[in-house]
């Protein structure tokens, strides 16, 4: 391919193809925004931030991040469609503090918080959550979810050509998934993170989602509904020792 495919994604300068099932229209599209950030050209990317904007528009996210003088890589709009804003791997944005360097950010558009939500909008569940800052989550919707798993897979494989992120779940140990802050979440390693592994509070929900699908195995409806039963009214923690994934043909 040409640089002039606005379905790519576009790493280190190359076209690559996204996998099935993922939409995605990136920065050579005169409608999507490219952020500004500095060049990390010949540095290693290997780290993936999964965030949420408490926003209720992939406009209004741009609008947000461009005003707070921050950036990401790519953003999930509520239908599942993916807008990629930078080369993945040649430019730094701000996203995350002291891991803006080695990653990629990915911004799922959610409300977050319940008393943002409208009649209009897509989003249709809330759990009750202790770890949720406030108590309470609004989850994205099932088409986020599913894409943002179906980009976790893809940005730590060998598919993604010019990126070193190993599929490595930072907030996953001993049986148990984190639903808050990980020790020494601060500090860089490659692998995959919820933005509230080190001091926020989003990310985590679909982190759990992403590794119910990758790891374990369950298809999509099965883990929404799984995710969604675990992370109701549970802390920083959540025991996930039962599961494992299923022997071929069985």
């Amino acid at each position: 391919m040409s640089l002039t495919d606005r379905h790519a994604f576009i790493v280190a300068g190359q076209e690559l193809v996204p996998p099935p099932g993922l939409e995605v229209t990136n920065h050579l599209d005169p409608d999507v925004l490219t952020f500004v950030g500095q060049s990390r050209v010949g540095r290693k990317v290997d780290e993936l931030i999964i965030h949420e904007s408490v926003t209720r528009s992939a406009v209004s996210t741009v609008a947000v991040l461009q005003r707070r003088k921050l950036g990401v890589h790519l953003i999930v709009a509520p239908d599942g469609r993916v807008f990629q804003h930078a080369d993945l791997a040649h430019a730094r944005l701000a996203h995350a503090g002291g891991h803006n360097g080695p990653s990629v950010g990915v911004e799922v558009v959610n409300p977050y918080y319940p008393y943002l939500l409208r009649d209009d909008l897509p989003w249709r569940r809330t759990i009750a959550a202790p770890w949720a800052h406030k108590d309470a989550y609004v989850l994205p919707t099932p088409e986020q979810a599913e894409a943002t798993a179906n980009l976790i897979g893809w940005l730590a494989s060998p598919k993604a050509l010019g990126l070193d992120i190993p599929r490595a779940w930072i907030g996953v140990a001993d049986g148990r998934v984190r639903m808050g802050r990980v020790e020494g979440g601060d500090q860089r390693r490659p692998g995959v993170y919820a933005h509230h592994y080190f001091g926020h509070a989003d990310g985590a929900w679909l982190v759990l989602y992403a590794w119910l699908r990758l790891e374990v195995g369950l298809p999509s409806c099965a883990a929404y509904e799984e995710a969604v039963r675990r992370a109701t009214g549970a802390r920083s923690t959540i025991d996930v020792s039962d599961l494992t994934r299923p022997e071929p043909n069985a």
